[in-house]
């Protein structure tokens, strides 16, 4: 009996890591070992959860890019801000506000 339950778990555990690892995209011998101790569920789970879409490389210069360009944002919003508050504390003692 402790034989039987014990190979439910491992079919059980085998079939959400092999669903899992085709979620993600991962592929290796992991995927492979758990596809075949899942087996036959896992050739279910094979054709029925949706493969993750590749990260391409143009993708991830996109979002460094973008980044990039946040940051930018942020420093030039910061300076506008400080310049505004020296503007005005310095137009307080000036007749001319220069």
């Amino acid at each position: 009996m402790l034989r039987e339950v014990l190979g439910a778990l491992v079919w059980i555990l085998a079939n959400v890591t092999y669903r899992s690892l085709v979620r993600e995209g991962e592929r290796g011998f992991r995927r492979f070992a758990a596809f075949w101790l899942g087996w036959p569920g896992t050739l279910v789970s094979a054709f029925s959860v949706r493969r993750a879409r590749p990260v391409s490389g143009a993708q991830i210069d996109e979002s460094a890019e973008e980044q990039k360009l946040l940051m930018e944002i942020r420093r030039d919003r910061s300076r506008r801000l400080a310049q505004e508050q020296r503007g005005v504390s310095g137009a307080q003692g000036d007749d001319f506000g220069a």
